[in-house]
C-alpha cells in the first residue's frame, strides 16, 4: 500500500499526502512506507476524497481511480472535488486526461478464455473448448494483434481533476463498419495522457490483446452475433454507472444501413 505515494517520494516530492479511505489499509500503508525509509516525507492521512481539507494546498493530485474503461471509478467526480478542495489554482493532476474508447469487432470471447487459464490447465476442457465462442464467460482479450470490424471512437473524455459532475448516462456514439464480419461484441478501453506538458509521449493505454499490468480491456458480447457490412452504422449507447465505483454496464445498438 502506499505505492504512489512512495514514487512521488523517490522521484523528490518535498512532502506527499497519502489519502486513504480504510484505517487498516491506511496502517499497513505506513508499515510499507517506514520500511521503505520515506516516513519522513509522506504523510498517510485516512479520509474520503469528497470531504477532506489537506492541511495546505498541493501541487500535484495523483490518482488511480481509473478502471477497465479509464472512466469508470467515479474519476470525474471524486478527482473535481478533491482538485477544488485541495489542488492550488496552477496544480495539475496525473493523469490529466482519460479517454474512453470503443469499437465494433467480431472478437467472441469463449474462443481463447481457457487457453490463458495455466492456473486450471490440469483438467481436460475439452468439452467446454467445444462449445461456441459467444458462450464463453471470460473478460481478457488474447495477446494478439486486435483489428476492430470498425474504427474506434471516444465515448467519453474526462479532464482530471478539472470538472465533477459526470455527464448523465447513457452516453451515445455512432459508429462505422470498415470491414465485413459477424458483430460479436463491442470493446472498449482507455487511453490516458498522464503529464503532456513534461512529456507527450507519457501514457497508459489498455489496448485489447496488448499486456498490461494491471488494467484489462473490456468485452461487451452482443446477445445474437449480427452480420456486418463496409458502411453499415451503428448507434450505441452505453450506460457506463460512472456514478458507482463498480463497473455496470448496459448497452444497446441499432444497425442502419448506410
Amino acid at each position: 500500500m502506499g505505492v504512489l505515494a512512495l514514487f512521488a517520494a523517490r522521484a523528490g516530492a518535498k512532502k506527499v499526502y497519502a489519502i486513504e479511505r480504510v484505517a487498516e489499509a491506511a496502517d499497513l500503508a505506513r508499515q510499507n512506507i517506514a520500511a521503505n525509509g520515506y516516513s519522513n516525507k509522506i504523510e498517510v492521512i485516512v479520509g474520503d476524497a469528497e470531504t477532506l481539507r489537506l492541511p495546505e494546498k498541493v501541487d500535484i493530485l495523483v490518482t488511480e481511480t481509473m478502471g477497465t474503461t479509464g472512466v469508470d471509478e467515479q474519476i470525474q467526480n471524486l478527482a473535481g472535488i478533491f482538485a477544488r478542495n485541495n489542488l492550488k489554482l496552477d496544480g495539475i493532476a496525473i493523469p490529466q486526461t482519460v479517454r474512453a474508447m470503443i469499437a465494433p469487432s467480431d472478437f467472441s470471447h469463449l474462443t481463447h478464455a481457457l487457453a490463458s487459464s495455466s492456473s486450471i490447465a490440469d483438467f481436460d476442457w475439452s468439452a467446454l473448448k467445444a462449445l461456441r465462442g459467444d458462450n464463453n464467460m471470460s473478460f481478457r482479450m488474447p495477446e494478439s494483434d486486435f483489428i476492430p470490424l470498425g474504427s474506434p471512437a471516444i465515448l467519453d473524455e474526462v479532464a482530471v481533476g478539472m470538472t465533477e459532475v459526470p455527464v448523465a448516462d447513457p452516453l451515445r456514439i455512432d459508429l462505422t463498419i470498415d470491414r465485413p464480419g459477424i458483430l460479436r461484441s463491442f470493446v472498449m478501453w482507455f487511453e490516458a495522457d498522464m503529464a503532456p506538458a513534461l512529456d507527450p509521449e507519457l501514457k497508459i493505454i489498455n489496448y485489447p490483446g496488448q499486456t498490461r499490468a494491471s488494467w484489462s480491456c473490456g468485452i461487451f458480447t452482443v446477445g445474437d452475433p449480427t452480420p456486418v457490412e463496409a458502411g453499415d452504422s451503428l448507434i450505441v449507447s452505453v450506460d457506463t454507472g460512472r456514478r458507482q465505483h463498480s463497473l455496470n454496464w448496459s448497452l444497446r445498438w441499432m444497425k442502419n444501413k448506410s
